[in-house]
């Protein structure tokens, strides 16, 4: 065997070398030395039974890297804050600071440039919370491991502790019970070995794992049923081993599943809120970058050149861009996560609101998310497939056996349910049976039992999976107790085996029950002792389902959410259930099909409801992925560390209460309880805050529009400016003040029929028409103010012009306010505190200008006649509004129809 330290071991899907003959097997994680025998896959490797030298090992440990999960994050501070100030929003916001600083505006300098501190500081805390998930990862990994290794290659190996992240690819390790699989592991012996895969699968249920000399041909499912392999991110449940390390860090299947980089997955990235507020801020850049020169260009060649026009372009900027924009949407979203907690919802990350809101795709795990993820008794049948209590007592009475024989804190959950079925059936009444001998459960032959003492008999009783058993059965119990047994015939077994795929078909899992009985002896149990077995029926077995999870379940559906199951479990088991919870799924699909299907159809699958089994956790974000492509709102509801890539994944990651560390870490969303009536209810606080957040959105943007229009229509219209820097300045902000109402509390309109989308080309469409109509207005209070003034010839006609459009600006503001505030999809009305906002702002319009304040801004008192002029013009604008609202929901309603 090779003793050099050359590389022969392929990255995962690559090729070997020359020793390697087995054909490829799709999805094999480790090309085709998963598939080779013992001796051929150690050459594979340049390994030997006998384990690496310690020059190999550190030869290959430079080679390979560590055997870490993943690297722990160490970005530089002015990495982060680069990172920050990247944001287009925080970018602008420091530009206008930088630009009122060169002309000598202080005031909104500062202002601004704290804004733009706190939008860094929200990025930074974003950065800490990915960091803390990241090491909550790296701690699965287990801390040390047995490995054998010799000091040169004369030398005997010695299997001695190292530290986990030191084993390379070539080493020999050995496992025993209660060990974390450090690696991706090809076994060289094993003995009654099971391990806990739930962590990459879901599945609850501990799985065989056998050192085949040379695997099968064809391989029973995906990689995680080959039973010569273990994987990193497993656990041993019984027995030990010794295995081949193939894989290590990022290269085994759970680091391939949680590592960053091309082709790997990413966080999920901004949420709905933060994508439209991005692209809104974009367009408001681009619209400044064009407005702004125009507006400077155009007064110069009309009217020549002024040292008042700077400070009113940057001014007319500063009022386009809405300033408190990240304070009133993270009010509105922290109002919202307080509402949540008050619920029992913990929001770790604020924008998880918005997601809620937006949310209309709920993509679910199923064991420990829908499921207790224990196993509960559902019933007991006879040989022909009748319900008979019998076979559930005479289960019991092994379980029995191993409490009485066992230290009680080790009782397998398998029977300690069925102890208490039993128990609550009556079925345990009488003396405790007296046990000769317990024989616990072995893996490969897939059954346990217990050998009891009867006057004048030795009584063996075993139970296990049906097919095991079936093998060591010559006789099938009577009807009653104390009828003879009949034989057991081909014809009566191949009733039997439809009758166990009848009962998986419908989700059940099945535990056949024998017996047998022999003459008082001396001795242990012998394996001989199992044959002419008398099959006594069959116990019932099913994932209990948590009790909230139909009526939750119903409430999301009703509520416009498509609901989809992605789990690792059996097909069967996982469309029972689905059935049983209420959900219709048309199709059932396997994660090896998904290698078929693009996108487009999984996506189209997955819309229909379907069900996802057998899904590896890379497949399960997969489909999340391909929702997300398809322009769908996406969640995901898990628990297990197989679950956190689709949490990344996901729109929305939301952890159960019983969620692992990495999975907590990694979710958005923290359920407090079991409840799961729960996400109905956040459902409607996350609708309500993203209903908030996009009226603001419409009315912000298009009146701050229509004003940037309006100046630059004055431009040309008049002939000074429309209106001073400080004057637009203190209306900007009046204006953002009043907005600031919406995060205050008010009535809830419940979650709605349909999801609240933060859509830019319906945001966009809507802001310019009715920007472009509050422009319309605008246009004609100054023809109207040009006849008050006499053709703008009167001495204090400018500053009467800049009274009156401030005056009505504010007061036309003040009713778009409540009007506007109606547009979205859950006809959420106003709440008190916007009403009282939009009155104050009205009367602020009114009476600042003739106040004593007013005087020192530079505004002057308004004929009668100007007063009336407004009126018509606020009359008229506030009927074209609600008219222009109208014909909006006729457009809305026919688009949701179609």
């Amino acid at each position: 065997m090779p003793e050099d330290g050359a590389r022969l071991l392929p990255l995962p899907g690559g090729a070997v070398g020359p020793a390697a003959s087995a054909r490829p097997v799709p999805e094999s994680p480790h090309g085709d030395v998963a598939r080779l025998s013992r001796l051929a896959a150690l050459r594979a490797v340049a390994a030997t039974p006998r384990g690496l030298t310690e020059a190999q090992a550190e030869v290959r440990l430079a080679e390979y890297g560590d055997n870490l999960v993943l690297p722990l994050p160490e970005p530089t501070w002015a990495r982060r804050l680069r990172a920050a100030l990247g944001d287009p929003f925080a970018a602008l916001l420091a530009a206008l600071a930088g630009v009122c600083a060169l002309i000598g505006s202080w005031g909104s300098a500062l202002i601004l440039t704290l804004l733009v501190l706190a939008a860094c500081l929200l990025r930074l805390h974003g950065e800490r919370r990915s960091a803390a998930a990241l090491r909550a990862l790296h701690a699965l990994a287990p801390s040390t491991a047995t490995v054998l290794r010799r000091a040169g290659r004369s030398e005997l190996p010695t299997a001695r502790e190292v530290p986990a992240e030191q084993l390379v690819p070539g080493d020999v390790v050995r496992l025993v019970g209660g060990d974390a699989v450090p690696a991706d592991l090809r076994l060289l012996r094993a003995q009654g070995l099971t391990v806990d895969q739930s962590a990459l699968t879901g599945e609850s249920t501990p799985v065989p794992r056998l050192a085949l000399d040379l695997p099968p041909a064809e391989p029973p499912g995906g990689p995680f049923d080959e039973p010569q392999l273990c994987f990193a991110g497993s656990t041993v449940v019984t027995g030990g081993g010794t295995g081949l390390v193939l894989a290590t860090g990022a290269a085994t299947r759970f680091g391939a599943a949680h590592q960053q980089g091309p082709g790997a997955l990413a966080d999920h990235g901004p949420s709905a809120v933060e994508r439209g507020v991005r692209r809104a801020v974009l367009a408001l850049i681009f619209f400044m970058l064009a407005a702004v020169p125009v507006t400077i260009g155009t007064d110069t060649l009309l009217h020549g050149w002024s040292g008042t026009l700077l400070p009113f372009a940057v001014a007319a900027a500063v009022g386009l861009t809405p300033e408190l924009l990240p304070l009133v949407v993270s009010s509105v979203l922290a109002r919202g996560s307080r509402q949540l907690a008050a619920e029992g919802l913990l929001v770790r990350r604020l924008p998880a609101v918005s997601e809620l809101g937006a949310l209309d795709v709920l993509c679910l795990d199923k064991t420990g998310t829908l499921t207790t993820g224990e196993l509960a008794v559902a019933g007991a049948l006879d040989p022909a497939g009748r319900p008979d209590p019998q076979p559930l007592r005479w289960a019991a009475v092994v379980g029995e056996a191993a409490l009485l024989h066992d230290e009680p804190g080790l009782l397998d959950p398998l029977d300690e349910a069925l102890l208490n079925a039993a128990d609550a059936a009556g079925l345990l009444a009488g003396p405790a049976p007296g046990v000769l001998e317990v024989i616990p459960f072995d893996p490969v032959r897939r059954l346990s039992g217990a050998v009891l003492r009867e006057p004048g008999r030795r009584v063996l009783l075993i139970k296990g999976a049906p097919e095991a058993v079936l093998d060591r059965c010559t006789e099938l119990a009577g009807p009653r107790p104390g009828d003879p047994a009949r034989p057991l015939d081909a014809r009566a077994r191949a009733e039997l085996e439809r009758l166990v795929a009848e009962r998986a078909g419908r989700g059940l899992r099945l535990l056949a029950v024998a017996r047998a009985e022999h003459e008082p002896r001396l001795g242990a149990h012998r394996l001989a002792d199992e044959a002419g077995l008398t099959l006594l029926g069959f116990v019932e077995l099913q994932d209990e389902p948590v009790d909230s999870a139909e009526e939750a379940l119903a409430l999301l559906s009703r509520s416009g959410v498509t609901l989809t199951v992605l789990t690792g479990d059996h097909p069967s088991t996982a469309l029972r259930l689905a059935e049983r919870l209420g959900l219709a799924p048309v199709r059932v699909l396997l994660g090896a099909e998904l290698a078929d299907l693009d996108e487009a159809e999984i996506a189209a699958a997955a819309a229909e409801q379907a069900v996802f089994a057998r899904c590896t956790p890379e497949q399960k974000a997969r489909v999340v992925r391909a929702l997300r492509r398809a322009h769908r709102s996406v969640g995901f509801l898990g628990d297990g560390v197989n679950d956190v890539p689709a949490l990344r994944a996901a729109d929305l990651g939301i952890g159960t209460a019983g969620a692992v560390g990495a999975a907590r870490e990694w979710a958005d969303l923290l359920l407090g309880g079991r409840d799961l009536v729960l996400l109905g209810r956040a459902l409607a606080v996350g609708r309500e805050a993203t209903a908030r957040v996009a009226a603001y959105l419409r009315i912000a943007l298009s009146c701050n529009l229509g004003n940037a229009v309006s100046m630059l229509a004055g431009g040309v219209l008049l002939p000074f400016l429309p209106m001073q820097p400080a004057q637009v300045l203190l209306q900007n902000l009046c204006f953002d003040a009043a907005q600031l109402s919406f995060a205050i509390s008010g009535r809830s309109a419940g979650p709605g029929e349909r999801p609240v989308r933060l859509r830019w080309g319906s945001l966009a469409a809507f802001a310019l028409g009715f920007g472009l109509l509050n422009s319309l207005c605008d246009i004609v209070m100054f023809e109207a103010m040009r006849d008050v003034t006499h053709g703008f010839t009167a001495a204090t006609s400018e500053a009467m012009f800049h009274t009156a459009w401030f005056a009505e600006n504010l007061v036309t503001q003040a009713i778009a306010l409540p009007v506007l505030y109606r547009l979205s999809r859950t006809r959420l009305r106003p709440p008190r505190p916007v009403w009282w906002a939009a009155g104050l702002l009205a009367v602020v319009g009114l009476v600042l200008p003739p106040s004593a304040l007013g005087e020192r801004l530079g505004f002057e008192g308004l004929p009668v006649a100007a007063y009336g002029s407004l009126a018509l013009v606020v009359a008229g604008y506030a009927a074209l509004l609600c008219a222009g609202r109208w014909l909006w929901w006729r457009r809305t309603a026919r688009a949701e129809r179609s």
